[in-house]
């Protein structure tokens, strides 16, 4: 017992002489993290306590709950009418989610070039990207996309054997490619970009080929601006002599064309004025229009005939998807169209993909539809 009250004397002098003993390891490591989180657990308690209901603060209870015994609604915690606004919130939104008609999840088939694709690369192109269009209000941006057009034998192809054209869009940026294409056992007609890099080089080598060519006009997307056209497009807020001479410009690029289908367009089709416009010009300039039918309600048909311009309808898109078994079906659907009704256009796209089925299909194809230029197809009317 002595020494243990000297021991204690001890500390206590040594206390007073140098100060507290340092605490030892684990206090050092425990108590700054308890200090920490004191008061973060003060201020959730706080929390806690100004959530907790109160009297004058009760929600009023919906007309419809009235019913329920008053004990039960002043039973229920924050989090229970939380939990139940919540769901009456998901269950309205569900609801009027299945009342709205569905709507074309997909892009428009029309757009099929790539982002980058779709912009300037010839910086000295008068014909800029331009700024936000709306089109008119009668021909609404978000219409879904039309399906294949239904076609009907004419009379200028009984008795004749069914005959069929491969169009291939977007050359103008893809001269191998082109190359490609002319190097196939039937002729491909190619649809070439104004404005483009290579837009001369590509017509003067398919000129040189003997290949039929015809303009790939850009016309303004329903999509539009999301998805651009390019430059030299066509849109519903110009008059019909900046149409016609935006659609001369791109013309004297390709002087040898037969004529023009449109790039795109679904907004640009649909609007008469803007078409009457572009048939002015091929009817001055002796040239034909294929519509590619990327409108249900295109004015492209009636402005053709008022202006006595030929004119010829897209039956089928071969590579709307890329997969070259697809694309191999589309080409038989084609064919079929074409045993029915006498003839069928069918218009792809500058893919790998749509090269590859094409050379499958040179050795599959049916050998009693007969592939042909559109010159050597006739318009139908």
């Amino acid at each position: 017992m002595a020494g243990l009250a000297l021991a204690a004397t001890l500390v206590v002098l040594a206390s007073m002489l140098f100060g507290p003993f340092p605490s030892p390891p684990w206090e050092r490591i425990v108590a700054p993290a308890v200090k920490a989180t004191a008061p973060k657990q003060a201020a959730e308690k706080k929390k806690r306590e100004v959530a907790k209901p109160q009297p004058h603060l009760q929600p009023q209870p919906h007309p419809q709950s009235q019913a329920q015994p008053q004990s039960q609604a002043q039973a229920q915690t924050p989090e229970q009418i939380l939990a139940e606004a919540l769901a009456q919130a998901q269950a309205k939104a569900q609801a009027q989610a299945a009342a709205q008609p569905a709507t074309q999840a997909a892009v428009h088939y029309e757009e099929h070039l790539p982002a980058q694709a779709g912009q300037p690369e010839n910086e000295s192109s008068s014909h800029e990207v331009r700024g936000r269009v709306e089109p008119p209000a009668q021909f609404a941006a978000s219409d879904p996309a039309p399906p294949d057009p239904q076609a009907h034998p004419l009379a200028r192809d009984a008795g004749k054997a069914p005959r069929m054209v491969v169009i291939i869009d977007d050359i103008g940026d893809h001269p191998v490619m082109a190359k490609n294409l002319t190097e196939l056992p039937f002729p491909v007609t190619l649809a070439i970009l104004p404005n483009r890099p290579r837009t001369r080089s590509v017509e003067a080598m398919a000129v040189a080929q003997g290949v039929e060519i015809i303009l790939h006009q850009p016309m303004q997307p329903g999509s539009y601006p999301r998805v651009n056209p390019g430059p030299g497009a066509l849109f519903t807020d110009m008059d019909a002599e900046h149409i016609k001479t935006i659609l001369r410009d791109n013309l004297a690029q390709a002087p040898h064309v037969k004529g023009i289908n449109n790039h795109m367009g679904s907004t640009f089709t649909s609007y008469p004025e803007g078409m009457a416009a572009v048939m002015d010009v091929l009817k001055e300039k002796g040239l034909f229009f294929l519509d590619s039918v990327t409108s249900a309600v295109s004015a492209a048909p009636e402005a053709a005939r008022r202006a006595g311009v030929p004119f010829y309808r897209r039956a089928v898109f071969l590579d709307n998807v890329r997969n070259v078994r697809t694309i191999l079906g589309q080409l038989k659907t084609a064919e079929r169209n074409a045993i029915k009704n006498g003839r069928a256009i069918a218009i792809g796209h500058p893919y790998g993909e749509t090269l590859e089925a094409l050379k499958v299909w040179a050795r599959e194809r049916d050998s009693s539809v007969a592939v042909v230029t559109l010159t050597e197809l006739g318009p139908e009317f």
